[in-house]
């Protein structure tokens, strides 16, 4: 399965999340390209020493897009 980095709802880090599903491409007037949505699950994390965030929760998120944000995550 692929995998992606999105930002956790929970604790606010960048994460690794697996692709469950793809939608059909839509045109973002606001950048002017083309993106992907699709459902992705959040694995396992850490957020600090000896600790893990719990949340491993199904979102949905953007999976494909020709912009990134400062830390690598599809905008």
């Amino acid at each position: 399965m692929e995998e992606i980095f999105v930002y956790c709802k929970t604790c606010q880090k960048k994460v690794k999340a697996m692709i469950l599903t793809k939608h059909e491409k839509e045109y973002d007037k606001t950048t002017g390209s083309y993106k992907r949505l699709g459902i992705v699950r959040i694995l396992q994390h850490t957020i600090g020493f000896r600790k893990n965030c719990e949340d491993t929760s199904q979102i949905k998120a953007i999976v494909e897009s020709e912009t990134k944000d400062s830390n690598g995550v599809m905008i």
